[in-house]
């Protein structure tokens, strides 16, 4: 197990807006950031990060936790394999002891693969940029209106006709055969057990991971070897699926296009992979693709994490149209605002901004419609204006227009009705009742703290040092009788961190609660913090105070006080005390702090 220290030390040498911003985009609100949660949709920002604080919490959905769990949730990882990652960021080192078995092969095989993906990467590279046997590949790309220097930049390659030309290569860099197959760059030829290159005679992308690092291919086969090839041959081929690559999960370009996106805040879908090298050569940079591989929520979940908004770049035949279709419903689940783009004059981006040019693209962007709007006008051509046919398209539409936001239901249910001749009372009466409970919404905490109290973690989770003589010296069960909240708030006075306090919670309500009462605006300035837990703690010890002279009063009025004169003279003093404590209480809990 790793100790409290490294954990604590690795925290504080990360920045967590850092590392969060790299996947969700923040801004500024008073002392904390603000962006759109990655963990569930929503349209209005309730993600919240507080630097100095390392932690993060979403009003929204309750999401929450510091650095490493944020990495644990947004990259799949166990805690062991997160920590590592982000420990190699900063330079600490790890020991693999501390690693369990499993997580040690795991990171240990994604490693290995990573290493073979990069020795394949660079050996495609150096065979375009300067091997002889790289010109065909050279010609081809300039054919293309592709730049080396481009080519260079999103690291493509070429590989040459030849059955082992890359396998040798491995071989001589003392990579394993198998472990050669297991990346997807080589093939075992079953019947005679010897291995062959998966690409040949083809120019090779890159796909990264988000961090840049290869983890698989794509190839597009020279028109001239496809010509000849007498056996079929298809025009692109793309890696097999590996430890470290999972066509569902992938976009290609992503890590490239990344900073666009937050910058421009939209994302441009396309299916190849020449459509998005195109545009990124013309100054369109926030493009990514799918690799070989239909849209799915996986993609879309990581678009929406840097994103709400995208323009898909679908072909214009038939199965295009198919495709736009059936994506539709994947982006109204994902939240992202979809528009579709039809390409006029080009039969898809890579010729459009090798004819037109990428200021060309840019304005055509501008008249990209709402992808449901297409899908809902092209149902409705479809199914004709007779009787069967308007049944058919209310059928087929229902679904997806339930599924629309109020106002743009509203908006398309008019739209329908005029397509079809219908009244809108005849169309809202096939979609039926609208679902009102949102699956995103956060369930409700089954501990919430008092006002006093919710007050009072504030100043020790942002005034520690301030208000820790305070609080230390009040009696616990005044505060709370919640155990765990009450080691919280002296190991947060005893100046231990909030993700390290948060993170040792075995309760998900307080760990939930203290999160949400850490991100809330400042409730006082730093100054008042002293006096504002005096108040706090006299509010607090009140109510105790009218308990014990309850208590007393009861003592006094019995049979046996009222025969013992000593003893009701005691209880006498002891609640004139009482009474002068209220009443200092009660004045400095009514001052202004």
């Amino acid at each position: 197990m790793l100790s409290r220290q490294v954990v604590e030390e690795l925290r504080n040498r990360i920045e967590i807006a850092e590392v969060i911003g790299r996947s969700v985009t923040l801004r500024r609100a008073g002392r904390n950031l603000l962006g759109l949660c990655p963990f569930h949709n929503e349209k209005t920002p309730s993600f919240n990060v507080i630097p100095d604080k390392g932690i993060y919490h979403c009003f929204g959905c309750g999401a929450g936790g510091d650095v490493i769990s944020f990495v644990q949730k947004t990259q799949g990882l166990s805690f062991m394999e997160a920590v590592k990652e982000l420990a190699g960021t900063v330079g600490m080192v790890i020991e693999d002891r501390e690693l369990s078995p499993e997580e040690h092969r795991r990171i240990a095989a994604k490693a290995d693969l990573h290493d073979v993906a990069e020795a394949a990467a660079k050996y495609f590279e150096e065979t375009l940029m300067v091997r002889p046997e790289g010109l065909p590949g050279r010609e081809y790309l300039k054919k293309r209106g592709i730049s080396l220097d481009t080519a260079r930049k999103y690291r493509m390659g070429y590989t040459p006709e030849g059955w082992d030309r890359l396998a040798t290569f491995l071989q001589r860099q003392h990579i394993p055969m198998e472990l050669a197959v297991r990346a997807g760059v080589v093939k075992r030829n079953d019947r005679t057990g010897s291995f062959y290159d998966a690409f040949r005679g083809r120019i090779t992308f890159v796909i990264p991971d988000e961090k840049g690092k290869p983890i698989a291919f794509g190839g597009r086969i020279l028109p001239e070897i496809e010509k000849r090839d007498s056996n079929p041959t298809p025009k692109y081929l793309n890696s097999s699926e590996s430890e470290i690559y999972e066509k569902s999960k992938t976009l290609y370009g992503l890590h490239w296009a990344r900073n666009a996106i937050q910058r421009n805040d939209r994302v441009i879908l396309v299916e190849g992979y020449f459509d998005a090298v195109s545009l990124w050569q013309s100054g369109v940079e926030e493009v990514v693709a799918t690799c070989g591989t239909a849209l799915t929520p996986a993609h879309l979940e990581k678009i929406r994490r840097l994103s709400r908004k995208a323009v898909a770049l679908f072909d214009s035949d038939e199965a295009g149209m198919r495709a736009a279709t059936k994506s539709m419903e994947l982006f109204l689940d994902a939240g992202v605002e979809a528009r579709r783009l039809d390409l006029q004059g080009a039969k898809d981006p890579d010729e459009y901004v090798q004819k037109y040019g990428g200021p060309a693209f840019e304005e055509a962007l501008k008249r990209a419609e709402p992808l449901v709007e297409m899908v809902v006008r092209r149902t409705v051509e479809k199914e004709g204006s007779s009787a069967e046919g308007r049944v058919r398209a209310l059928d087929s539409l229902a679904p997806v227009l339930r599924k629309l936001p109020a106002m743009l239901q509203v908006q398309m249910v008019g739209r329908v009705a005029g397509w079809l001749g219908l009244r809108e009372e005849d169309v809202l009466g096939r979609l039926g009742e609208r679902a009102v409970a949102s699956p995103t919404t956060a369930a409700p905490s089954r501990w919430l703290p008092s006002k006093e109290l919710s007050h009072l973690l504030w100043l020790v989770i942002h005034y520690p040092q301030q208000v820790a003589p305070e609080v230390m010296q009040t009696e616990p069960g005044w505060i709370t009788d919640r155990e765990d909240v009450l080691e919280a708030i002296a190991a947060l006075c005893s100046g231990n961190s909030l993700p390290d306090v948060v993170s040792s919670m075995v309760d998900g309500d307080a760990s939930t609660v203290l999160r949400k009462i850490a991100v809330q605006p400042a409730l006082y300035e730093e100054q008042h913090a002293v006096g504002a837990a005096r108040q706090i703690l006299a509010k607090m010890e009140l109510p105790q105070l009218d308990s014990q002279i309850a208590a007393i009063q009861l003592q006094i009025s019995s049979p046996q006080a009222l025969g013992d004169s000593s003893s009701t003279l005691a209880l006498a003093t002891k609640m004139q005390t009482l009474y002068a404590r209220k009443v200092a209480l009660a004045a400095l809990s009514s001052r202004r702090a």
